[in-house]
C-alpha cells in the first residue's frame, strides 16, 4: 500500500502490460547434433508508443502533458475519502525527481508522483516515452476513494531490466511477483502473479504467467536463444526464435517456423 498524499487514502500500483509485435524474416544457423534447433534472430520492429497524453483522462489538466495548471503546481490525480471519484487536478509541486524519496506527491516535482517511497514519472496508456533511461510506462495507479479502488487512468515509470524473464520463480526480494516482458522493446520486471498459461488467452488485464509471453493474444513459451540453450522448446512448442520485442538472449517457441 502506497501513500499518495494528504487527502487521499492508500493507493494500489497494478501492473500495466503492453505487448508489441512486428514483421519477422528468418536467419538461420547449425547446432550441434541432439540439440533444439535454434533462429537466433527473427527480426521484427519494435513500434514506437502511441501518445499518452491525449490517452489521459479529461479534466482541469492532463497527467503526461502537464498543461493546464499553473507555474509551480503540477497535474496529479485529486481524490478523497468521502466520494468515490477521482479527476485530474492541480495541487502544489516540490523539487523531487525520477527515484528521489519522498512521503507525498507534494515533495515532488511536476510530472511526478510519489509512489513506493519515491517520485515516479506519470505517463498514460503505456506510452514510455516520457520515462527516464532504464523506466518504463508498466505501473497503473488506482486509489482508495470514499471506500472504493479505482482507476486513476495515470500510469507511472517504473525501473525495468531487474530479473531473468527465463526464470520461473518468483522474484527473491518480491514473493508476490514474477519477471516478465513489460514492453514492447522487450523491457522486463517484478510483476504480480498471473495464471494465464503456455495456450491460454492473454492480453493486458490477463498476463501470462513467468516464463511466457502474450503473442496475438495467447501465452507462447520463452526459450533461450542461443544453441542447446536452457530452457529449450519441446518439439511441440516449435523453433526457438529472438525477435525484436523480445529481451537480448530470450526467445520465443514459435510454432511452424
Amino acid at each position: 500500500m502506497i501513500k499518495a498524499r494528504a487527502l487521499a487514502a492508500t493507493s494500489l500500483l497494478i501492473l500495466r502490460f503492453t505487448a508489441g509485435c512486428g514483421t519477422t524474416t528468418s536467419v538461420g544457423e547449425p547446432v550441434d547434433a541432439g540439440c533444439t534447433e535454434t533462429v537466433r534472430d527473427g527480426g521484427g520492429v519494435v513500434d514506437a508508443p502511441e501518445p499518452g497524453a491525449p490517452q489521459c483522462p479529461s479534466g482541469a489538466c492532463n497527467y503526461q502533458a502537464q498543461t493546464g495548471c499553473a507555474s509551480g503546481q503540477a497535474c496529479r490525480p485529486q481524490f478523497s475519502a468521502t466520494a468515490p471519484s477521482v479527476e485530474p487536478g492541480c495541487e502544489p509541486a516540490g523539487s523531487g525527481v525520477s527515484g528521489t524519496a519522498c512521503s507525498e506527491s507534494r515533495e515532488c516535482t511536476a510530472g511526478y508522483f510519489c509512489a513506493a517511497g519515491a517520485c515516479r514519472r506519470q505517463c498514460c496508456g503505456g506510452d514510455r516515452s516520457p520515462c527516464d533511461s532504464g523506466e518504463s510506462c508498466i505501473r497503473q495507479l488506482s486509489v482508495r476513494a470514499g471506500g472504493q479502488i479505482i482507476d486513476s487512468g495515470m500510469e507511472l515509470c517504473f525501473p525495468v531490466n531487474d530479473c531473468d524473464p527465463l526464470d520461473t520463480r518468483p522474484c527473491p526480494n518480491a514473493p508476490d511477483r514474477e519477471c516478465k516482458i513489460v514492453d514492447a522493446r522487450g523491457s522486463v520486471a517484478c510483476e504480480p502473479l498471473s495464471t494465464a498459461a503456455q495456450g491460454d488467452a492473454c492480453d493486458s488485464s490477463n498476463p501470462c504467467t513467468a516464463g511466457l509471453s502474450c503473442v496475438l493474444n495467447r501465452c507462447r513459451k520463452l526459450c533461450r536463444a542461443e544453441a542447446c540453450g536452457s530452457p529449450a522448446c519441446d518439439s511441440a512448442d516449435g523453433t526457438c526464435v529472438h525477435f525484436a520485442r523480445d529481451p537480448l538472449g530470450v526467445g520465443e517457441c514459435t510454432p511452424g517456423w
